[in-house]
């Protein structure tokens, strides 16, 4: 996953950084970075600190925990999801 490899950590531990407040600029920024990417706008990580600065700090953390909380539990639904499309 992109997430983990772009920050050195797994998933969870994201959540649980995030819940702690231990959440650096650099890591929100790396997380944010491919999610905005696949909107089909060329952002480089500078674009998105930007975004991030110009929106505020706490508007950063709502975003990564919103991308997490949905990496975690998706939408509730099955679709798009290999291994819960199996056991249907």
């Amino acid at each position: 996953m992109r997430i983990e490899a772009s920050i050195g950590k797994g998933i969870l531990k994201v959540a649980q950084g995030l819940s702690e407040g231990e959440m650096s600029a650099t890591e929100m920024v790396a997380i944010l970075t491919p999610i905005l990417r696949s909107s089909g706008k060329d952002l480089k990580d500078k674009d998105v600190a930007n975004i991030v600065w110009d929106a505020g700090f706490a508007e950063g953390l709502k975003a990564v925990a919103e991308v997490i909380a949905f990496v975690i539990g998706g939408d509730g639904g099955n679709e798009g999801n290999e291994v819960g499309m199996e056991s249907a």
